[in-house]
């Protein structure tokens, strides 16, 4: 017997060197991060951002561009890559020709505050273009050159804005914001798949002090690039996404006083490009040097005209803030001891970067805990200081960086501001009363980390409004029946903000009232549409209101088994007298809370112990603790993610018990269960496992299993595991399968190539159809094609079904290789890795699709399948030459072919509505039908004895579906697909 392959993920682990930071705070920090996921993002972008240097080298041979220019006042640029539509996109260090302007002086020792915030035992990370003088007096021994780490071609950009970052106290002059911290800093190479490494390690604040000039030289760039919604953005949209509670501080670039002469959004606006445009960023301004008094009281404040105005294309408000880069005096590269006056968002960026690490100091002092990216973000946005126009601008952003205030804020939660952590679930409405002082301006804000949105690649008009905005939420604030609405921009953003309806393109919203009246306001946050996995997590922060008394955790959030107590410690404070009580909300039947004390009438701190978790279902929880002194409440939730050493059996799903059409190549799949962390897959060709064809942990849900025999009976089983134990192997669920017969042979050849040209202008598609007739179930489906192509990595390749079996579409190739050229192969799951070859054709032999042909297996064959490539940029072009589709049909295995239930018919298939079952002649008694939908649950159960059944299914929903047909000890499986 052939012995199967089975797809393994192999799991990259990564050491960091985390300095002062402990393992323990990092493994907080990740905790709850998708790390299967974001290691394999990591390879994926590695791959591009290799490919699309490589591309832009290449056409730099031929268009004369040279890859490394130094201007004359310092400034250096790298060709990177290139747009769709062929321009060179150049990073360039971001100067022209900080700690006082942004209140960050006020958090060091010595400042008004006396929080002794200096950085000790923070890490910054800085992505730069080049290596910094790690000897530097200023900064020896507190920087790691991660990807030189022992060169000495320094570079004077790279080391200055390091040292705004971390340069010690030893220079009153040259201190960086965060003077005791680290750092681990990285050339500008590969910033986004090295950027999602160290967010394995807790990376939690970035500096970015380089970007992509509106020009270069004397061409502009294309004018659908300049503010729109790119593949860069995206992509540090998506990374911020796969880790909430790292937050990419990046220049907004030195474009300022350039005329954007390319069909501006405005005259003097619209000059982000980039990945200045995401989302989930935060993106800085530069201001000159602010009047602000010794207390920390902001006088006035001017741009810097250098600095690079916003709006997006879709109206958000970028850059998201202001910081200090005029005359900014820092590290330099000459010698270990020199420094330099720098100016520009180069220098603005690492001063606000240095300023936001203290405040996760600060945060991590109160709580015990880091804020999540959006909390901080929007802290940020919310206390900073308005500047230029009233409200927000495309200039300032939200304003000037206010390091006191934001302190302030979090010092004063639960008492004059509110800060909190919470989850928005599809169709709810969340909504919190306050007490406005009328003092001073009640401001309430909400910021998400959003889903990465559409990037725009030049396929779309000059200044699309469409929004990138994926999850829409709205805060208001009522009182009186008066409605108050967040700040938005006008479509011309030369006029002023408005308030006065909803904010639907910016993922910070913030709601002034500028003199409220004291008295109680209701803040409530919805949303639009639907959200993307039904729920979004978002930060709330509210100043300018009064409690008597507040709640703050001092306690991470929990992972347990139900034999431990889950134990929270909260810090309480009051304003003058009264008793608080303390009760919990959320309490899960079968567990008891304690408090201890049960109640306070002086600050300390209280306890809550949460006991007889041995009587509760194994989930996550989110328990709060109620303070209630008889005029107010106040509730903090914590979580906690239970699990149990007794666990219930696993729900196998497909292929279904005693299916025996079940092709060579299959993917077993089960439904997940709360109680496990990983999942044990055992497959054997013996009912007792006494010997294993695959045995594999894995955290994931389903599993392709390669190469089974034919005409073989299989059993498999799946052992759930969590860190309380490992569930036992007696009692277990076991499905058994049987392989069919492939008959293989069945070869159809495209012969309609009208459309097979593929062009040379960006976004060009080619398509070939492929007719396939006479009703195969397919049991194997490989692909054959021939394609000319200079560059293949240009292409993007898919095979689509017919609309028959649901329209499915398989990507083949996804810009694989780079400057090879031709693809002739054949795409088979069983295939090789496909190896990129210098001569043509670039891809050649047996190869593995980028995404499994399995998942077309079981389905009838008929109809028009498509083989599509599309061609996203400009420049080289090609043919589809010829396009085959071999399949291998599946049928009963002769050793069952006498089975009474062996030549059952189950038709149409794609079902519209109704399916008929011809059961044959031979047949007595009572027969059950069930279906069963893709998850394993039944969706109808029907009884009849009699051998032709109709089955409604017209109430069903499309989808894929097992039909489990039982007549006394006789049983089959088929799988139905629905599409109606």
């Amino acid at each position: 017997m052939k012995k199967p392959q089975i797809s393994l993920l192999f799991f990259l682990f990564l050491s960091f060197s985390v300095f002062s930071q402990s393992i323990t705070e990092s493994e907080k920090i990740t905790r709850k991060y998708d790390k299967n996921t974001i290691i394999q993002k990591i390879s994926l972008f590695d791959e591009l951002e290799k490919i699309e240097k490589q591309k832009a080298l290449e056409l730099a041979q031929l268009k004369g561009w040279p890859e490394f220019i130094k201007e004359p006042d310092g400034t250096f640029k790298e060709l990177m890559k290139v747009t769709p539509d062929g321009f060179p996109i150049y990073y360039s260090t971001m100067n022209v020709a900080a700690a006082r302007s942004t209140r960050t002086n006020h958090l060091n020792t010595g400042g008004s505050l006396g929080l002794n915030l200096n950085g000790q035992g923070m890490i910054a990370r800085v992505w730069d273009g080049g290596t910094v003088r790690r000897t530097h007096n200023l900064l020896s021994g507190r920087v790691t050159t991660v990807d030189d780490v022992s060169g000495t071609s320094y570079s004077n950009h790279a080391t200055h804005v390091t040292g705004t970052v971390i340069a010690s106290d030893a220079s009153a002059t040259a201190k960086g914001m965060a003077f005791q911290a680290t750092a681990r800093t990285f050339n500008w190479t590969n910033d986004e798949s090295e950027a999602l490494s160290e967010v394995l390690g807790g990376m939690l604040i970035s500096n970015h002090s380089y970007g992509v000039p509106i020009t270069n030289g004397t061409n502009i760039l294309p004018s659908w690039y300049i503010g729109a919604y790119t593949e860069d953005a995206r992509a540090w949209d998506e990374i911020a996404y796969l880790s909430p509670y790292y937050l990419p501080v990046k220049s907004a670039g030195n474009s300022g006083g350039d005329n954007n002469n390319s069909e501006p959004i405005a005259f003097g606006y619209d000059k982000l490009t980039g990945n200045k445009t995401a989302k989930n960023a935060l993106i800085i301004a530069n201001a000159n040097d602010a009047n602000v008094t010794n207390d920390g009281v902001l006088v006035s404040v001017s741009i810097n005209g250098s600095s690079s105005q916003g709006p997006t294309d879709d109206r958000r408000i970028k850059p998201d803030i202001t910081g200090n880069g005029t005359g900014v005096t820092s590290t330099t590269s000459t010698s270990n001891t020199s420094t330099g006056s720098l100016s520009g968002t180069s220098m603005s960026s690492p001063n606000v970067a240095g300023t936001l690490l203290l405040l996760q100091q600060y945060h991590n002092n109160l709580t015990n805990s880091f804020m999540k990216a959006a909390t901080l973000k929007g802290l940020a946005c919310h206390t900073a200081d308005d500047a230029g126009a009233v409200g927000p601008d495309p200039r300032f952003g939200w304003g000037l960086l206010n390091a006191k205030f934001a302190a302030q804020t979090l010092a004063n939660n639960g008492l004059n501001s509110w800060i909190s952590e919470e989850t928005l679930i599809q169709s709810a409405t969340f909504t919190k009363t306050v007490v406005a002082t009328g003092l001073d301006p009640l401001i309430a804000s909400i910021t998400w980390t959003d889903v990465p949105g559409e990037a725009n690649n030049g396929d779309r008009p000059v200044n699309d409004p469409t929004p990138a905005l994926v999850n829409d939420l709205d805060i208001r604030i009522t009182k009186d029946g008066i409605t108050y609405y967040p700040w938005r921009l006008q479509s011309n953003p030369a006029l002023s903000a408005t308030r006065n309806s909803d904010n639907n393109v910016d993922n910070v919203e913030i709601i002034k009232i500028d003199f409220p009246t004291p008295g109680e306001y209701e803040i409530t946050v919805s949303h639009k549409g639907t959200l993307v996995s039904n729920q979004q997590d978002y930060s709330l922060v509210i100043t300018g209101i009064t409690s008597d008394f507040s709640l703050t955790s001092k306690s991470d959030d929990l992972i347990l088994c139900d034999t431990e107590d889950a134990v929270f410690v909260f810090d309480y404070r009051q304003i003058g007298g009264g008793t608080t009580s303390f009760s919990a909300i959320g309490l899960p039947s079968g567990a008891t809370a304690t408090f201890s004390p049960s109640s306070r009438n002086s600050n300390g701190e209280v306890t809550m112990t949460i006991s007889g978790l041995n009587n509760v279902i194994p989930v996550e929880y989110s328990i709060g603790i109620n303070g209630d002194n008889g005029l107010e409440t106040e509730t903090r939730f914590k979580s906690f993610r239970l699990y149990s050493s007794n666990f219930s059996n696993i729900t196998l799903i497909e292929p279904a018990n005693g299916q025996n059409t079940v092709p060579t190549n299959t993917t077993l799949n089960w439904q997940s269960s709360e109680n496990a962390e990983t999942y044990n897959l055992q497959l054997s060709s013996s009912s007792d496992f006494s010997s294993l064809l695959v045995d594999v942990t894995t955290a994931n849900t389903s599993f392709l299993v390669t190469g089974l025999s034919e005409e073989t009976s299989y059993y498999w089983r799946v052992i759930p595991s969590n860190r309380c134990g490992v569930a036992p192997t007696s009692g277990l669920t076991v499905f058994n399968f049987e392989t069919g017969r492939l008959t293989c042979g069945s070869v159809f050849t495209a012969t309609d190539f009208s459309n097979a040209t593929i062009g040379t202008t960006a976004n060009s598609v080619a398509t070939v159809p492929v007719e396939i007739t006479g009703g195969l179930e397919i049991g194997q489906l490989t692909v054959s094609i021939d394609i000319s192509h200079t560059y293949i990595q240009d292409m993007k390749i898919y095979l689509e079904g017919p609309a028959s079996i649901g329209s499915p579409v398989i990507t083949l190739f996804d810009e694989a290789c780079s400057s090879n050229d031709d693809i002739v192969c054949t795409l088979d799951d069983s295939g090789l890795d496909f190896v990129c070859s210098a001569t043509a054709p670039g891809i050649s032999g047996v190869v593995k699709p980028l995404q499994s042909l399995v998942g077309l297996n079981n389905l009838i064959a008929d109809g028009t399948w498509v083989l599509r490539v599309v061609d996203s940029w400009n420049g080289d072009g090609g043919s589809i030459n010829g396009v085959t589709i071999n399949i291998c049909s599946i049928e009963v295995a002769l050793s069952t072919s006498e089975n009474i239930l062996g030549s059952v018919k189950v038709y149409p298939n794609p079902s519209k509505g109704i399916i008929n079952v011809n059961l044959g002649e031979n047949l007595a008694g009572e027969t059950t039908y069930m279906l069963y939908d893709i998850q394993g649950r039944i969706v109808m159960n029907k009884k009849s004895d009699t051998t032709m059944e109709t089955l409604n299914v017209e109430n069903v929903s499309n989808g894929v579906y097992i039909l489990s047909i039982e007549n006394g000890a006789a049983k089959t499986t088929q799988k139905i697909i629905i599409n109606k």
